[in-house]
């Protein structure tokens, strides 16, 4: 089974390499030629979250709010939307063995939605929260 023609249709999707070592990696997306390396689960959520703001797809369903008058923005990605380099595909030649490929297709209730595609396994697998994402990523 290869990946999906969903998830190849789809520029919403990233491609992650994890390091052996702890939830450390890097991460790809078609729109950069070079990865971008994330410290831990905080790290790759916010990446993640910030492309999925730039991209405004999935929208996020809840806003956080704050008590500051001011929020505070992460501006961890800076890419241009309208220019994609290569096919979502293309992100598997990028990445090692250990790799997959995540598609969020929502962003409701605070947490996301969608699919991954496990490289080593050659299985797709649908989640609904982080949670469930992080579990099929960990086994």
């Amino acid at each position: 089974m290869a990946i999906s023609d969903r998830m190849k249709r789809m520029s919403n999707c990233v491609g992650i390499t994890l390091k052996e070592e702890g939830f450390k990696g890097e991460l790809y997306t078609c729109f950069e030629n070079e990865p971008r390396t994330f410290a831990d689960v905080d790290d790759f959520f916010n990446i993640v979250n910030t492309f999925l703001d730039v991209l405004e797809f999935p929208a996020q369903k809840v806003k956080y709010r704050s008590f500051k008058k001011t929020l505070p923005t992460l501006k961890l990605v800076d890419i241009d939307p309208n220019e994609k380099l290569f096919n979502t595909e293309h992100l598997l030649d990028l990445c090692d063995k250990k790799a997959f490929v995540i598609m969020v297709t929502g962003r409701d209730n605070a947490t996301w939605q969608g699919m991954i595609y496990n490289k080593s396994e050659d299985k797709e697998y649908s989640f609904n929260s982080e949670v469930e994402l992080l579990r099929i990523i960990n086994n």
